[in-house]
């Protein structure tokens, strides 16, 4: 179905997101902090990076951008969460595809990442 890759810093979510997407047939990796972030996308090759906007002492709309910068011929897809929906706004403006307000419904969740992977697959026309 899918690689996903999900960096937050709570570890409880992670363990149960990460049980949830596998469940329903999704390869998933986790990390809690920052730090190997561009290795493991460069070694996993996730198909979506699902990036907390607060991770530890950094902020994950700059590591979207970062990101986009170093790995802009990639299809990678990125979806920016966050408890706190006002430093959502803007997401485009940092990279991302989309982004979801935590708590969320895990039917949202799931419609999201879905969503998020059809853009994915389907051609651009131009």
């Amino acid at each position: 179905m899918g690689k996903l890759l999900i960096a937050d810093d709570s570890a409880p979510l992670l363990e149960a997101l990460k049980y949830i997407l596998e469940r329903n047939g999704y390869e998933v990796r986790t990390l809690d902090n920052a730090s190997n972030i561009y290795n493991e996308i460069d070694e996993f090759q996730p198909d979506l990076l699902i990036l907390d906007i607060f991770l530890g002492d950094e902020d994950g709309r700059e590591i979207c951008k970062e990101i986009r910068y170093t790995f802009e011929n990639t299809d990678l897809r990125i979806l920016l969460f966050s408890a706190f929906p006002k430093h959502l706004e803007n997401y485009k403006s940092y990279g991302a595809d989309d982004f979801i307000e935590k708590p969320f419904e895990l039917k949202n969740f799931m419609e999201k990442i879905q969503s998020i992977l059809h853009w994915q697959l389907v051609p651009s026309i131009v």
